[in-house]
């Protein structure tokens, strides 16, 4: 499979997850969406064209793929990625406090790698 299919899945693995948090969705389903969310994140990072692709991912205008993707690549990507977290946990909801809640223990070094 090439990486732009791959990153498509990604985006839209990402969108269902952060939006099924958010609203209480199936929990099967965004198990599920996590699920590609660590598979094809591991393999757009294992190549110069996948890492340019995935960090391209923090300025995605859906907050959630940003969210997500900085949530991912923060260990690499510390500056940017924290932009984007933080502006995230400025917002209200349940996606807002499981970001800020991510931010707080990676703060901690209480957060690993996913990928």
């Amino acid at each position: 499979m090439d990486l732009h299919t791959l990153l498509q899945q990604y985006i839209e693995a990402c969108h269902i997850y952060a939006s099924g948090l958010e609203h209480g969705d199936d929990y099967n389903i965004v198990n599920k969406a996590y699920a590609v969310i660590i598979k094809n994140i591991g393999i757009l990072m294992s190549s110069k064209e996948g890492i340019a692709l995935a960090k391209a991912q923090l300025y995605n205008e859906d907050v959630y793929v940003a969210a997500m993707t900085a949530s991912l690549l923060i260990f690499d990507y510390k500056r940017d990625c924290k932009k984007v977290l933080k502006s995230v946990i400025k917002n209200k909801g349940v996606f807002a406090f499981s970001m800020e809640f991510f931010y707080k223990e990676w703060k901690k070094g209480n957060m690993k790698k996913m990928y």
